[in-house]
């Protein structure tokens, strides 16, 4: 599986994911990580399992906040060369957003 390859540079507590995402190999694989799982159950799933459903609405909260960045142009065609100016511009743009 390629999963462990994938998970061992990356240091994170907490995965949130949609239902494609829900996958035996997948929830033992992070558990094994001690990675907590925030994953709504598939409804074919023989055996149902439970998830946080006050996490998973924050889910749908970021989806949005990344739909509005990229109606400002200079992000989406991601213009400034270095890493920093990017990220200022993130700032930026999340200021405005709130702003509204």
């Amino acid at each position: 599986m390629v999963m462990p390859a994938l998970l061992d540079p990356v240091d994170f507590t907490t995965l949130i994911g949609d239902k494609a995402f829900d996958s035996d190999a997948l929830l033992d694989t992070l558990a094994e990580h001690g990675v907590k799982t925030v994953i709504p159950p598939k409804r074919n799933r023989t055996l149902p399992r439970t998830f946080d459903r006050d996490i998973y609405r924050e889910r749908h909260r970021i989806e949005n906040f990344f739909c509005k960045i990229k109606e400002f142009r200079a992000i989406t065609t991601r213009y400034d060369k270095t890493a920093s100016r990017f990220a200022a511009g993130i700032y930026l743009i999340a200021e405005i957003i709130a702003a509204r």
